[in-house]
């Protein structure tokens, strides 16, 4: 499993908190899709709606509860199981989302968005080698 590092971390009280804090980051030239909030419970705010910012709760859907419960793991552990943090520091946080608070994070990313938008596979403009134009004869 690749482990995410983290640049940046920072807990937050409260939800207003938390949105001023990824302004401040964006304003500071970090990337939305660098961007991963963490919290128990769902926000209020719709900040991160329409954007790339990752907002992930803890308490997860039904199907990842039930999972969770019998694989013996809890949401919290879960949440910060992919990100290069020591065991120490994911008890802290897992105690700062039980008790509420909100953790903001900034992970290095391996590629940049603009190497991912170039190098997509999925991108038809890449696979189309002429214009359609160019096409001789019957096309089915």
């Amino acid at each position: 499993m690749t482990l995410y590092k983290i640049s940046k971390c920072e807990i937050k009280r409260s939800e207003d908190e938390a949105v001023q804090f990824v302004d401040q980051l964006l304003k500071e030239g970090i990337e939305e899709n660098q961007i991963v909030v963490l919290s128990k419970d769902k926000l209020n705010t719709d900040r991160f709606h329409d954007s790339q910012i990752q907002h992930k709760t803890t308490t997860g859907t039904i199907s990842e509860k039930f999972m969770r419960f019998f694989i013996g793991e809890d949401g919290e552990e879960a949440a910060l199981a992919k990100f290069d943090f020591t065991e120490k520091q994911k008890e802290d946080l897992k105690q700062d989302l039980l008790n509420n608070k909100i953790v903001v994070m900034v992970q290095d990313l391996k590629y940049k968005q603009d190497e991912y938008e170039n190098n997509n596979v999925a991108d038809q403009r890449q696979q189309d080698k002429h214009a359609p134009s160019e096409h001789h004869g019957e096309i089915e």
